[in-house]
């Protein structure tokens, strides 16, 4: 049996004698198969040891590159700033190209410059395009590990993912949404910022399934963004003219604009659930705007980035995590007491 430690190294990270350790090391007969197996893993355990204590102290520089709203990168700034000074198993630096809109081509590039600068790892979030996904490939090929954030690309070469279930997600909200309604065939909105995003869209699916599922006959009008900016809260609001929704599922955010959009038109608002933690979406909840907001805590991303991360260059001495983290719900009696952070 090849391996590096010495007999006595293995007997006591086995619970075993040195003779039995021997015995077996040197394939003698008369060992029980179980205290075999028991002596191959212990010799495991000092391999995956030894790997975590060459990671201590080692330097590791990551890149994030980010589309996302303001409100979403400021907060990832937050979690970033609380979780890499926790990491005890080595050193984490960031790089971060965040932006609020960042063309293909600019997404690219920044991916691109990660690879020359030989980054240690990347957090991406940004849309599902094959150019993105062919350079997701490079960087992994060149032993450099990729987590997409938030959004996932299924299938890419990505090495993780950090992030909700969305399809699961968007189920939540059509239950949610179904407990405020008695109208057995409501008008209900979905809003969407960026259909590139997978995330965005995976939502909106799980909502479209929740709601065949709980109204046999809902109405459903979808309404994305896109490059409309400040001018597509008003837009929602004269499309909801026609026939006022009873239900708003809004994945894409501005919420307080659609929420004055409304007012302005003299509409009722609808029973509205939203997406993230951020300041604007806390204030509606605190003064009854918002009905419910689904999220994910990015402190709990970003710490399961970060596991990859040591998980490849540890050689899989830290485990790798599976991939997602836990959706979370805040409604308004729940912001009582609470700080910062906190759901």
């Amino acid at each position: 049996m090849a391996h590096r430690f010495s007999i006595k190294e293995i007997a006591h990270q086995a619970g075993l004698s040195t003779a039995t350790v021997d015995r077996v090391v040197h394939n003698r007969p008369g060992v029980r198969r179980q205290t075999v197996n028991r002596v191959h893993a212990a010799i495991r355990e000092l391999e995956a040891q030894e790997a975590q204590l060459a990671m201590s102290g080692r330097k590791l520089m990551i890149d994030l590159v980010v589309e996302a709203p303001q409100a979403f990168l400021d907060e990832l700034q937050v979690a970033l700033r609380h979780e890499l000074p926790l990491i005890q198993t080595a050193i984490f630096r960031a790089r971060s190209d965040l932006r609020a809109r960042f063309p293909i081509a600019a997404i690219v590039a920044a991916l691109e410059r990660a690879a020359r600068l030989k980054s240690d790892g990347v957090i991406l979030m940004a849309p599902d395009a094959a150019a993105i996904r062919a350079v997701v490939a490079r960087l992994v090929a060149q032993g450099i590990p990729v987590v997409t954030l938030a959004t996932d690309m299924p299938g890419s070469a990505r090495t993780g993912y950090a992030g909700l279930d969305n399809p699961l997600t968007g189920q939540t909200a059509a239950w949610l949404m179904r407990q405020w309604l008695a109208d057995p065939a409501p008008h209900l909105v979905v809003t969407l910022r960026n259909e590139a995003f997978r995330g965005e869209v995976e939502r909106e699916e799980g909502f479209r399934a929740g709601v065949a599922r709980h109204w046999a006959g809902a109405d459903l009008t979808l309404l994305v963004q896109g490059k409309q900016g400040a001018d597509f809260a008003a837009r929602v609001a004269e499309v909801s003219r026609a026939r006022p929704p009873a239900g708003l599922y809004s994945i894409g955010g501005g919420n307080r604009a659609l929420v004055r959009a409304f007012g302005r038109l003299g509409l009722p608002r609808p029973v509205m659930i939203g997406h993230d933690l951020d300041p604007e979406n806390r204030a509606l909840l605190a003064d009854g705007a918002l009905e419910a907001v689904l999220y994910h805590e990015l402190t709990d991303d970003i710490r399961q980035a970060l596991q990859v991360f040591l998980s490849v260059h540890s050689q899989g001495a830290v485990p790798m995590p599976k991939d997602g983290t836990p959706l979370r719900v805040m409604l308004p009696p729940m912001l009582a007491g609470s700080g910062p952070g906190e759901g």
